[in-house]
């Protein structure tokens, strides 16, 4: 959801008010405070918002983990898979097949990072992430990545 065109409509609106007041300085003064507070304001209510949407698609997708981050200062859901979700491999099989890799240093980086912080080797890390793009795919599109304006 992209919040800044809904603050920017509202400030708009708020300084063609401001054309009412007649050049009154005390006026524009007060046009001018509200029109700074309410850009905060509005982010939070966008985010509430966004609460409220995730919890109604937590409500019907109970498989799925859905989460409301901050991407680049707006509200995003984010819905990945929950524990439940059926495992990468069966416990039989034996992982003995390898894929080498050409990595830039950052995201290389990177995925060594996430791999410590969920505690896991970055094998582990790289298997679990490729295997659940790999049941997507094969499941067909589950991308839940959408934008939306209020």
């Amino acid at each position: 959801m992209h919040i800044q065109p809904i603050i920017n409509s509202v400030q708009d609106a708020l300084a063609r008010l401001g054309e009412v007041a007649n050049a009154d300085p005390a006026a524009e003064a007060v046009l001018d405070q509200l029109t700074q507070a309410l850009g905060p304001a509005l982010r939070v209510a966008a985010m509430e918002i966004a609460e409220q949407a995730a919890a109604e698609v937590r409500a019907q997708l109970a498989e799925h983990i859905v989460d409301v981050v901050l991407a680049e200062g707006d509200p995003t859901i984010r819905i990945t898979d929950g524990p439940n979700a059926p495992s990468t491999r069966s416990l039989a099989e034996e992982l003995d097949a390898r894929i080498t890799l050409r990595l830039a240093p950052s995201l290389k980086q990177l995925i060594e990072d996430s791999a410590q912080q969920t505690g896991e080797s970055v094998n582990a890390w790289v298997v679990e992430a490729l295997g659940k793009r790999a049941r997507t795919n094969r499941a067909g599109t589950k991308n839940y990545n959408q934008t939306f304006d209020l």
